[in-house]
């Protein structure tokens, strides 16, 4: 596999959703702030779900993602959907994801290796959805940058 490139600096930060996250620790953290920072995080408000919107400034090809995260509050899946237009908690548990992932904990720690997606579905996003239906505590659900 070639070398993968970061992703971030193709997000659109003017353009972005996360719906269930906790007022001071939103989408922003996990995505832009300083990756040592370990207080900067994304966490869920009243359950473990996430549905967390990303807009693309131009067409990007996803080859993996990563997600760090507490091994004892992290998501236990998540559930992608490429560019599907609007999408609510409902409907991101009812449809049919492009991918879901299964996450071990130790697949949430900071030296673990991304995991693939299915390119050929991920080869022309402009946006993309990751649903958190659950985590692997009874705590609100917390991503961190990576």
């Amino acid at each position: 596999m070639s070398k993968m490139e970061d992703l971030k600096e193709y997000i659109d930060p003017k353009n972005w959703e996360c719906l269930n996250a906790q007022k001071q620790h939103q989408l922003p953290n996990a995505l832009f702030k300083d990756r040592d920072d370990e207080k900067k995080v994304l966490k869920s408000d009243s359950d473990a779900q996430l549905l967390i919107r990303i807009t693309f400034g131009a067409f990007v090809k996803i080859k993996a993602i990563k997600i760090t995260a507490p091994t004892d509050s992290g998501p236990s899946s998540i559930k992608l959907f490429v560019n599907p237009g609007s999408l609510e908690f409902e409907g991101a548990e009812e449809e049919e994801p492009t991918q879901e992932i299964k996450l071990e904990q130790d697949d949430l720690k900071k030296d673990a290796k991304p995991k693939t997606v299915k390119l050929v579905k991920f080869s022309k996003v402009s946006t993309l959805v990751i649903f958190v239906p659950e985590n692997h505590g009874d705590k609100p659900c917390i991503l961190m940058a990576n």
